[in-house]
């Protein structure tokens, strides 16, 4: 059963991504930002992150104008929030109904502009809107020892790297196996080839492919460190090796 499931998710983001050309626009890193960290100050799932922003760069993807300014850009990434909330969890409570509500009275949005701006979302996607997202795969591809402490430093390490421009063309499953490699090598876990084994059998992609993709994360990872200021309001990194020594390294 989770062998098909897998089969099919795979074929599913192969044609999704061939048919939309992701491309860049202005303010993405703000828009990531908000999101994120409205998802970490509401303790929301990291997919529903994920979903957001893939709803968000797929709506600009396919529009070929819109309003570029900070309103209304964020009026339509909190509609893409919206959705991935109803989309993946059950919104029944009074408390989180109000919680968003709140967030769109802050922003001066009334109840008719955000309800024609999610259909509009809708439309512009043509209602093809439970995409798979990178945290989707985790379960497959997640060796059996050290599960919880791997898994962790792969949330930490898709949140980062969705926020960048760089991996909008990555395919999630692709993404998804960087991080945990990368995740295994900051923590320096070793003989785990069979994990490589497993990947290759099952995604499309090279050795080298992957390595590349893994450095990048690893990369992202050491930018975030530098700039990163903890506050007791969020959730900080994990633990986690980060000398130059231990970085991967593409040869």
């Amino acid at each position: 059963m989770e062998t098909q499931q897998l089969k099919t998710m795979l074929s599913i983001e192969k044609s999704d991504f061939s048919q939309i050309p992701m491309k860049s626009y202005p303010k993405r890193r703000q828009i990531s930002d908000y999101l994120h960290k409205l998802t970490d100050d509401e303790r929301m799932s990291d997919d529903i992150f994920a979903l957001a922003m893939n709803l968000f760069d797929r709506f600009i993807a396919k529009r070929t104008s819109f309003q570029t300014d900070d309103r209304s850009l964020k009026r339509i990434a909190l509609c893409c929030y919206h959705i991935s909330k109803k989309l993946r969890t059950n919104i029944v409570n009074n408390k989180e109904n109000d919680q968003l509500s709140s967030i769109f009275l802050k922003e001066n949005y009334d109840d008719e502009e955000i309800f024609d701006t999610e259909k509009m979302i809708c439309s512009v996607l043509d209602w093809d809107l439970a995409a798979v997202v990178p945290h989707d795969y985790i379960q497959y591809f997640l060796p059996f020892e050290n599960q919880i402490q791997i898994r962790s430093h792969v949330h930490i390490l898709l949140s980062i790297a969705i926020c960048e421009l760089n991996t909008l063309t990555i395919l999630p499953s692709l993404l998804t196996c960087a991080c945990i490699k990368a995740a295994m090598n900051g923590l320096s876990l070793k003989n785990f080839h069979h994990i490589d084994d497993f990947i290759f059998q099952t995604i499309d992609c090279k050795k080298i492919e992957l390595l590349q993709i893994q450095c990048m994360i690893e990369d992202f990872l050491q930018s975030c460190l530098q700039t990163l200021k903890q506050t007791p309001q969020r959730r900080c990194l994990a633990p986690i090796e980060t000398s130059p020594q231990q970085r991967t390294r593409v040869k």
